[in-house]
């Protein structure tokens, strides 16, 4: 009866956890989000990390995470995040997220990166190489566990260092099992 009543729980665990608006299809509706290019819950940073309507294919629903780089002058990476309030501390958490990418993309890499809520030194890191995503969609993903009650789920691009960024990244159908 303990062994039923503890994976009982475990499930329960594992199942109340959620990421907001995972796929984008909401947007920012904010005053200062004219263009509608924020996905409501995700907070970006950088240059053209977008919500993107028109962009195909979609992996589920009609919208994506575009990273445009090849529109990136500058050196410095952009990303996205949201906080996640419902994890506890102690937990083993997987944040995962497909990506797919142009043949041209040149990108350094991708990151996924587990933080305390609301920022902090790294808890997990897992580095992606422009070799281990996929034209089709591929699904990343970092493990890693809190140290206290909740979580920051990040994805962060890195541009090529040197000119000549080409191509463009794509995000959709983001999920956190906490365990």
């Amino acid at each position: 009866m303990l062994t039923v009543t503890a994976f009982l729980a475990s499930v329960a665990l594992s199942m109340a956890v959620e990421l907001k608006n995972p796929s984008f299809e909401e947007a920012d509706t904010s005053a200062d989000n004219t263009y509608g290019d924020r996905a409501q819950a995700w907070g970006r940073w950088g240059h053209w990390i977008n919500r993107e309507t028109e962009w195909k294919p979609v992996r589920t629903g009609t919208c994506i995470i575009g990273y445009h780089h090849w529109q990136i002058s500058e050196k410095d990476n952009s990303g996205l995040y949201q906080d996640v309030e419902g994890v506890q501390a102690n937990q083993k958490v997987t944040f995962s997220i497909y990506a797919s990418k142009d043949e041209k993309a040149n990108n350094e890499k991708v990151e996924l990166r587990l933080e305390p809520l609301n920022g902090g030194d790294p808890l997990a890191t897992q580095i992606y190489t422009m070799e281990e995503i996929n034209t089709g969609w591929t699904q990343l993903s970092v493990t890693g566990t809190t140290k206290a009650k909740g979580v920051r789920v990040l994805v962060i691009c890195y541009p090529k260092q040197s000119e000549g960024r080409d191509g463009a990244l794509r995000f959709d159908d983001a999920e956190i099992v906490a365990k």
